[in-house]
């Protein structure tokens, strides 16, 4: 199985991130100067993703129109309204998605380990994978609280947004790898961290990768900051002019 299609969770207002976002959505936000979304998508073209679907929403124009056109890299967009949660803009763009896809959230940046998330997916027998950091030093997003919690077979038991419950033990980053057959249709507005990864768990088809390797967010100004220095420091590529041909 070779995964192809990154999809993109690009629909969010990005209120934590004000006043940057005031005028373009959280992608665009910059990085030494550069739209953060150049980073992900570079980082999808080194491991050989050949077409991104964003699912946009807030101010979804000036994604459009950034990432239409680009030279060698198809790209696609399905825009839901502003009150569409993250598993109804999934499910809303059913159409466009290929049988086995990489889902990302639009504000983590991991170096991406396709080939190992690949085996452990297979291995593991689910319809959908997440990937999940350690965080054994307390370097996520909110320090030694975790969301998520894994039993000793590397399945996932408990998804904790409010991170809460007893015995969490990583951090859900995303990079998931779904199987698009498993996703059931429907017309509620569904969240896919609140609605759907809860029923997959309960199933028990929901598997982990487990990585100790850093993951870095944008999710408020002084990750951007710490970003930033991450960026200029480890060299970080991010799309060349040359993708932009018809700009």
């Amino acid at each position: 199985m070779k995964i192809n299609q990154a999809v993109i969770l690009a629909g969010g207002r990005g209120e934590r991130l004000m006043p940057l976002t005031k005028n373009i959505p959280k992608p665009l936000v910059e990085i030494n100067k550069v739209p953060f979304c150049d980073y992900l998508i570079q980082s999808f073209i080194e491991i050989g993703i050949t077409k991104v679907l964003f699912l946009i929403g807030y101010k979804g124009e000036l994604i459009k129109e950034r990432y239409s056109n680009l030279n060698g890299l198809k790209t696609e967009f399905s825009n839901s309204d502003l009150n569409t949660q993250t598993g109804k803009r999934i499910l809303n763009a059913y159409d466009f998605l290929d049988e086995f896809f990489l889902l990302t959230y639009c504000d983590n940046y991991w170096p991406i380990d396709l080939n190992s998330m690949l085996i452990n997916y297979h291995k593991k027998n689910v319809p959908i994978s997440t990937t999940v950091f350690s965080n054994k030093h307390g370097s996520g997003e909110y320090g030694l609280e975790n969301n998520i919690k894994i039993n000793s077979k590397g399945y996932v038991e408990k998804y904790d947004k409010i991170r809460k419950s007893q015995g969490l033990n990583g951090v859900d980053i995303g990079f998931f790898i779904i199987n698009k057959k498993f996703l059931e249709i429907s017309e509620k507005n569904l969240s896919f961290e609140n609605d759907m990864l809860p029923k997959f768990i309960d199933q028990n088809n929901l598997a982990a990768f487990i990585t100790d390797k850093q993951y870095y967010y944008i999710t408020d100004l002084k990750c951007i900051k710490k970003f930033e220095n991450v960026v200029t420091m480890n060299k970080f590529k991010h799309l060349s002019s040359n993708y932009f041909y018809n700009k």
